[in-house]
């Protein structure tokens, strides 16, 4: 269970040759104006058949924070608070 989902990573990644780890958090304005752009490019690419595996790194300081900016992700998240979003960063 790696994922907020309870998704491991193996099942989200599969076989698809990039994988995605987006850094952002919900007080970061021009990650905001970024999500939009992002959650396009991704909805085409699934339209497409196209796998793109995203995972959000988030830097909320806050799990309620989190959980909001996340709700508006159509992709996969690494736990609030996982350890490996600073290694990865």
């Amino acid at each position: 269970n790696d994922f907020v989902n309870g998704a491991d990573l193996a099942s989200i990644v599969g076989d698809a040759p990039l994988v995605g780890i987006y850094f952002s958090a919900q007080w970061c304005g021009p990650c905001r104006g970024f999500i939009p752009k992002l959650k396009e490019f991704y909805e085409l690419l699934v339209a497409q058949g196209t796998p793109l595996p995203i995972a959000f790194a988030s830097s909320d300081q806050d799990e309620d924070s989190f959980a909001s900016y996340f709700a508006e992700m159509p992709w996969h998240a690494f736990k609030f608070v996982d350890d490996r979003i600073e290694v990865l960063n």
